[in-house]
């Protein structure tokens, strides 16, 4: 009666120490396989923005945040290694959630390029601020110029996040250009 009564539960305790060693080893082998291919992806995307750019110095911005200068939809900053321009790295919120953008910024603050990672906005309304048609009006602009742009009808929360998003840019880019 008790062998029974254990021996599934001793199989199926077996079985599952097995499966998870099998899934430690798997992830052991290819986390760092991931990582690579991310940072690959990263720098891809850093190159597209500035393609003038030799490589990318990250910035500690940890040190801009403790005055509470650098907004928090900053996630990282990068600065060409060749004095090109900088790229800002932004998170913020959308209608449909959560919105990540890289923007470049040159040396004397005006917009070199955009361009969007993901969002989740609703397919067909949120998503035009996303296509070249709006997104690239921010291209040469600087800071006055960028806050001149005008929302798209129907999409007002997903446009002004975008813009709030890269107005911060061109904030963070003041603060991190000065020191």
């Amino acid at each position: 009666m008790k062998k029974d009564y254990f021996a599934p539960i001793i199989v199926l305790m077996v079985i599952c120490l097995v499966v998870s060693g099998a899934l430690a080893v798997s992830n052991s082998i290819t986390e760092p396989i991931i990582a690579k291919a991310a940072a690959e992806r990263a720098d891809s995307a850093r190159k597209s923005i500035l393609p003038n750019a030799t490589g990318f110095e990250l910035l500690d911005i940890e040190n801009f945040r403790s005055d509470g200068s650098i907004s928090k939809r900053i996630t990282d900053v990068y600065r060409s290694t060749n004095n090109v321009g900088y790229i800002f790295m932004i998170t913020t919120s959308g209608y449909g959630g959560e919105i990540k953008l890289i923007c470049g910024i040159d040396p004397s603050g005006k917009i070199i390029n955009t361009t969007t990672l993901s969002q989740t906005e609703t397919q067909g309304l949120g998503t035009p601020v996303f296509a070249e048609a709006h997104a690239g009006q921010y291209k040469g602009k600087d800071k006055n110029g960028a806050e001149g742009i005008s929302a798209i009808s129907g999409a007002t929360i997903s446009s002004n996040a975008f813009k709030n998003g890269i107005l911060d840019a061109l904030a963070a880019f003041e603060i991190v250009r000065a020191r």
